[in-house]
């Protein structure tokens, strides 16, 4: 009994983490539109999580002592995290953002190969079906019927990448002995050395961070560094801990989901039939992936 206890919170957390983190566009777009770029408005996001996630240790009074090993156990997957950040953006540049989100969510794809070849996990028919159904969802909902197109098989590699590196992101911390810390403090460190990270990267490539432009953009980063960071990421750790890498990326499919909801509503996207096809390929995903559970 608390064994599905235990999977109907991880499936909820991943559910809700992925949710949150599909109203990025909601706080990105009118900072971008603004005029900051993307790496800065990156630096502000980390950065307002981090004081969020900080200001919660302080007065939970969680010790934020970390030996040296798990110093670098986290800073490695902090880099993984911002690899896969920075190049989901960069690909951008090459194709529309649609085609640039159904090529980063390969990355259930991938966590799965990556439990095949160096877990020896066996890939099951009820995943198989869950994944194919949630890319296919997320596809739709996405659309490949833009005019632009793909304009450089660099932005597939750049998005590719991105998905790949944030799949050894996913299959990495379970993995590892800090999965055993509480989850707000390994996100908080996940995000300060991402932090340190994107600094390096903006001095390198620019040479300046640039200002916050005027309150209402200052309000947009404190959201996006509150909702779709600490507390997605929260989430999405307490979900690793309980359920596999596996669900957990097939789950994120609700951050297009949400996305696309957010488009929908917030920018007066149009709903239409792929839009609806894709939104119920995704649920029936869920559904075998919980009912998986719950026969066991």
């Amino acid at each position: 009994m608390t064994h599905l206890n235990n999977s109907s919170e991880g499936v909820v957390s991943a559910i809700l983490s992925a949710a949150f983190f599909g109203l990025i566009p909601l706080f990105t777009v009118p900072v971008l539109a603004a005029g900051m770029n993307i790496p800065n408005a990156l630096i502000y996001r980390f950065t307002f999580g981090c004081l969020a996630m900080l200001a919660i240790l302080v007065v939970r009074r969680i010790h934020l002592h970390i030996g040296f090993g798990d110093s670098l156990r986290i800073a490695s997957l902090s880099l993984l995290y911002v690899i896969s950040a920075v190049t989901l953006f960069r690909g951008y540049h090459y194709m529309p953002s649609g085609i640039a989100t159904t090529l980063l969510f390969s990355y259930p794809v991938w966590t799965e190969i990556l439990l095949m070849a160096f877990f020896h996990e066996r890939l099951t028919l009820k995943i198989a079906t869950a994944i194919f159904l949630a890319v296919g969802g997320v596809f739709l909902l996405c659309g490949f019927n833009s005019k632009e197109g793909i304009s450089s098989v660099l932005g597939i590699v750049y998005e590719m990448t991105a998905g790949l590196t944030y799949a050894i992101y996913m299959v990495a911390f379970p993995k590892m002995r800090i999965r055993k810390m509480p989850s707000l403090k390994v996100t908080f460190y996940v995000f300060f050395y991402a932090l340190l990270f994107l600094l390096v990267y903006v001095m390198g490539t620019e040479g300046h961070i640039q200002p916050i432009p005027s309150g209402k953009v200052c309000v947009q980063l404190i959201l996006l560094g509150l909702l779709p960071t600490a507390v997605s990421n929260i989430l999405v750790i307490k979900a690793l801990k309980l359920i596999s890498s596996t669900m957990v990326a097939i789950l994120g499919a609700f951050e297009p989901l949400t996305a696309m909801l957010v488009g929908i509503i917030a920018f007066g996207e149009p709903l239409t039939i792929p839009i609806v096809i894709g939104f119920a390929l995704i649920i029936t995903s869920v559904v075998i992936l919980v009912s998986k559970k719950k026969s066991k």
